[in-house]
């Protein structure tokens, strides 16, 4: 067997104690000890280079363990941060949600902008503004109705930045790494968390007044498609496709008709319908599982379920994915 040289122990240890503390609880050196097998003087040489970095902070308060002070240690989740911007559907217009987020996912603060604040020179000022307050934000992460394809936004919700090369604008105007995800893709990647990771989830969104999309989850990664087109179901050919917003009836037909496109070609495990229309209840999409159930007798249909929380799952499934590029980013 090949021998780790002493830098590969030594990143493998500190990784080892990482992954500890970011369950978000304090340890003494003798616990940390315990845990990991390491010896205590061991464990304090690593706390040294933990402290320096600032991911590690000493507890304000000292536990007392059979008499003796121990000092004790928890992570800093605020060593790193990450600015979030979710574009999303308000009313006839678009609006953006921002966040700053620590590395146990908690919000520090946020803003709502309006359309005109996205614009791209007033969105660049607001961003700047946030950075010079939060410098410890070391990546930016956009959720948007669109996909980015070939390095432009050639499929996006919001006129002003449409075709715009919006990920190398970034990252160029604030020297961060970028990550953009499509919104319904988000929301899926949300859905999937804690569930089999070798299963099918797929997800449709049907805003009010946008085109609708769809996000497929495939062993727990987001399936983009060779090109990033995957998922965008306004190109199926469906009827009154680009009216919006759609009457009822439409709208319950062309979900009924993208269902059973979906089903037909992943066979999924679970799918999950969002809409903004109110009058879309599970009553209704009970009826359409019952005619669903005669065109695939084969076998018991997928979960199909209707949910209320898109912009929360939207946001969980961005925070999913920044914290995951941090933490990759520190193995690396």
């Amino acid at each position: 067997m090949k021998a780790h040289k002493p830098t590969n122990v030594k990143y493998h240890n500190l990784e080892m104690l990482r992954q500890i503390f970011r369950s978000g609880a304090s340890f003494s050196s003798k616990e940390l000890s315990e845990r990991t097998g390491l010896s205590v003087v061991s464990i304090n040489k690593l706390l040294i280079d933990l402290k320096e970095s600032g991911e590690v902070i000493t507890q304000e308060e000292a536990v007392v363990t059979g008499g003796r002070r121990a000092t004790v240690y928890r992570y800093n989740p605020n060593v790193k941060q990450l600015l979030i911007l979710q574009f999303a559907e308000a009313g006839t217009d678009m609006a953006g949600h921002l966040f700053v987020h620590n590395l146990f996912g908690e919000i520090i603060n946020q803003w709502l902008l309006t359309a005109d604040e996205l614009a791209l020179e007033p969105l660049k000022q607001k961003i700047h503004q946030i950075l010079n307050e939060y410098p410890a934000i070391e990546l930016l992460v956009f959720g948007i109705p669109g996909a980015e394809l070939e390095g432009k936004l050639q499929i996006m919700d919001f006129e002003p930045l449409y075709n715009l090369n919006f990920r190398q604008l970034m990252e160029d105007e604030f020297s961060l790494a970028v990550l953009i995800e499509n919104d319904i893709n988000a929301a899926t990647l949300s859905h999937s968390l804690n569930q089999a990771t070798q299963d099918i989830f797929v997800s449709l969104y049907y805003p009010k007044n946008y085109p609708p999309g769809a996000g497929i989850v495939i062993n727990g990664k987001i399936f983009h498609g060779k090109h990033g087109l995957s998922g965008e179901i306004k190109h199926l050919p469906l009827e009154h496709q680009g009216v919006f917003p759609k009457d009822f009836a439409s709208l319950e037909k062309q979900i009924e008709e993208v269902l059973q496109t979906i089903i037909s070609m992943y066979d999924p495990t679970q799918i999950v319908v969002y809409t903004n229309v109110t009058q879309f209840s599970e009553i209704v999409l009970q009826e359409i599982r019952t005619r669903l159930k005669t065109i695939f007798p084969y076998f018991e249909l997928p979960e199909i379920r209707l949910a209320k929380t898109f912009q929360e799952d939207y946001l969980n499934g961005l925070v999913h994915l920044g914290l995951n590029y941090l933490i990759s980013k520190e193995k690396r």
